[in-house]
């Protein structure tokens, strides 16, 4: 797991020694699974990287670490003056995309308003050509529950969204309707004001609202920019 994490970030051993203050033979010794990791050195690792600490909690790690699990910090808190000049490695080919502790269901679930306040403090590393233009720097990922988008969407895939409240024509989009969060195809008629909410499989029910009339909620929450299946 380190060493899968040390590769998103284009680090040598050294790199990640140099940027976390922990020794290159300790890091060697935690890579080659020779050691168990101190609570310490666990978490200045995970502030290198800029990860959560809890993702590096597996068996080949200190049952203590699991102790004072706390949130990733920026890259230069643990540095020393002289680590802070050092030449930082070449540009990441990955974007770190913060993931959502809840579930955008195939038919149902709670209202949400602040999707921030729903931030598991995780990261899904995806890799940049994986994204046709550049994303904004609001984007998340969340996770999908049932079956209503087979087989666009399976349960337990992912969907990267640009959160937003907008209508950016029609596509895949994360929504609240009626109280449940959803990921639904979404197609406007503009000419009647109509906006569809499509389930693929079609043994699930789609939705028509009128939007000039209804009396349902429906918040966008952002568009889909790419699943991972």
């Amino acid at each position: 797991m380190l060493k899968e994490y040390r590769f998103y970030k284009n680090w040598t051993q050294e790199d990640l020694a140099n940027y976390s203050g922990v020794s290159l033979p300790t890091i060697k010794r935690y890579e080659a699974g020779n050691d168990n990791a101190t609570t310490t050195n666990l978490k200045k690792i995970a502030d290198a990287l800029e990860v959560d600490v809890s993702n590096f909690l597996s068996p080949n790690l200190s049952p203590k670490s699991k102790k004072n699990v706390s949130q990733s910090t920026n890259l230069n808190k643990n540095l020393s003056p002289n680590q802070t000049k050092l030449k930082k490695p070449q540009e990441e080919s990955f974007y770190y995309i913060p993931k959502l502790n809840i579930n955008a269901s195939a038919g149902g679930g709670n209202e949400v308003e602040g999707l921030e306040h729903y931030e598991s403090g995780e990261l899904m590393a995806i890799d940049k050509a994986f994204f046709k233009t550049i994303p904004s720097t609001n984007i998340k990922a969340i996770r999908v529950d049932g079956y209503s988008m087979t087989p666009m969407l399976f349960p337990d895939s992912w969907v990267i969204f640009e959160e937003g409240s907008d209508f950016k024509g029609d596509g895949l989009y994360v929504l609240n309707y009626n109280g449940q969060l959803m990921v639904k195809l979404l197609q406007l008629n503009p000419f009647e004001n109509i906006l569809e909410i499509i389930s693929v499989n079609k043994e699930y029910k789609s939705y028509s609202v009128k939007l000039d009339e209804s009396q349902i909620s429906v918040l966008i929450k952002g568009k889909v920019l790419r699943s991972v299946i």
